[in-house]
């Protein structure tokens, strides 16, 4: 038992894995509209955050209470002003996204690489097939795969910080298209309407971009060029749970159309896990797998699973003191000029260590009401996570490795400034080139 936990209540971490696989199941249903109402899946949320509330750190505790403080008073001054709010909302906002996040830490049981005892690779071209497969791997396993790589490229087993800035910048361009991966699932949640293929494929083409830009500047700031950089042994054979997890998505949208994308996502990565599982290990050691790492895992959810309760609140509180009438526009029109400024606005704050996902949902209450383009609205999401994280010390990717590895997380973050005031310029003229094509205003 966790020793930070209250010692009356045993079986918290055990309560609260239930809670969170109900979650992530009757999400997913929802979203395929033969399920349950989404708000069912609120109720197990709820309670699995309330069993995991003293797993917190107090940072987080703060963070959370404050969130929840705004939304709640944003709710009170709505009733105050004789307007009754979708209370429901309090159940449903970022439900869907939750389990998502549930269901793909899954992947984790098939997804690890391989070369594990073959001799690591160096040079330039080491550092350039590790950055690509630190991207690829990351997109789909998420920040497992940048543990498997730190740790086996580091000497010791500690990833130098040259080391750490290439997977650090090369996971978070992920941000930018994987479907497994948080940024797009919040996406889709706060720019409703917005196309996934279409999404995805921009995204990809200025992934593409930032990978070279980030390991360019590796290479710039390299006393020898990078010709010393010890990288990963990557294989196409690391990429086959990618691939086939990319084509199960991919068919799970056609087949069914209706469906959410947070659904299909959910429901191709549990399907493909538990078959993959019951293929390599036959029924019985393959259950007792998944749930290994469903108890073990899934209430590690904590931080993720209270910050989102706690900043859905925040924004539908604050979007029903919109629809209220007491918070004004911040501008008469939503195009290219507004989405790089709320780009540039939304870096900053993550810089100064407000979590994106916070700047989404406050961003998404304010613009909404003007009916973006959705694209352009998704796309400056999606674009100040994978550029704005690299620049903040509070973000989960370097607290990670501070904790894990010793290394400075300002001092990552700080080694960061340089490539993402690069990448928020090749932003910009992403977000114009798809204001331009979708009809948007450019002032």
């Amino acid at each position: 038992m966790n020793p930070q936990y209250p010692n009356h209540f045993p079986n918290r971490n055990l309560f609260a894995t239930y809670l969170i696989t109900a979650m992530a199941v009757l999400a997913a249903l929802a979203g395929t509209g033969f399920g349950p109402p989404v708000w069912w899946a609120g109720v197990a949320a709820w309670l699995g955050g309330a069993l995991l509330w003293p797993k917190l750190a107090v940072a987080q505790k703060r963070q959370a209470i404050l969130l929840a403080i705004i939304g709640a008073v944003a709710y009170a001054i709505t009733v105050a002003r004789g307007v009754h709010p979708q209370w429901i909302a309090l159940l449903t906002q970022n439900t869907e996204l939750l389990g998502m996040l549930a269901a793909v830490s899954f992947l984790q049981l098939i997804g690890a690489p391989e070369g594990e005892t073959e001799a690591l690779p160096q040079g330039r071209r080491a550092l350039w097939r590790t950055g690509i497969g630190m991207h690829l791997l990351g997109a789909v396993i998420n920040m497992s795969a940048l543990f498997i790589m730190a740790e086996r490229i580091g000497p010791k087993g500690k990833p130098t910080p040259e080391q750490a800035a290439l997977l650090v910048r090369t996971y978070l361009t992920a941000a930018l298209w994987s479907p497994f991966f948080a940024a797009t699932a919040v996406a889709f949640t706060y720019a409703p309407g917005v196309s996934a293929l279409r999404l995805a494929l921009i995204g990809m083409t200025l992934s593409v971009v930032l990978i070279w830009l980030a390991g360019r500047d590796v290479l710039r700031a390299s006393p020898d060029h990078g010709a010393s950089f010890v990288g990963y042994p990557m294989h196409l054979s690391a990429l086959r749970v990618p691939g086939l997890l990319a084509v199960v998505v991919g068919f799970g949208h056609w087949l069914a159309p209706g469906w959410t994308a947070l659904s299909v996502v959910s429901l191709g990565a549990l399907g493909m896990v538990a078959a993959v599982m019951l293929w390599r290990h036959g029924l019985l050691n393959a259950a007792q797998h998944i749930s290994h790492h469903a108890q073990t895992r899934l209430p590690g959810m904590a931080g993720e699973l209270v910050l989102f309760l706690a900043a859905g609140t925040f924004a539908s509180g604050l979007r029903a003191l919109i629809m209220a009438g007491a918070i004004g526009m911040p501008f008469s029109h939503f195009g290219v000029l507004q989405a790089a400024m709320l780009l540039a606005a939304m870096i900053g704050l993550a810089a100064v260590g407000i979590h994106t996902v916070i700047s989404i949902t406050m961003a998404s209450a304010l613009i909404l009401p003007l009916h973006p383009e959705p694209t352009l609205l998704a796309l400056s999401f999606i674009e100040a996570w994978a550029i704005g994280l690299a620049a903040g010390p509070m973000s989960a990717v370097h607290l990670s490795l501070q904790g894990r590895y010793g290394l400075s997380a300002s001092q990552l973050a700080k080694t960061n400034v340089r490539y993402c005031l690069q990448g928020y310029a090749i932003a910009v003229l992403w977000l114009a080139m798809v204001g331009w094509w979708g009809g948007s205003r450019m002032l």
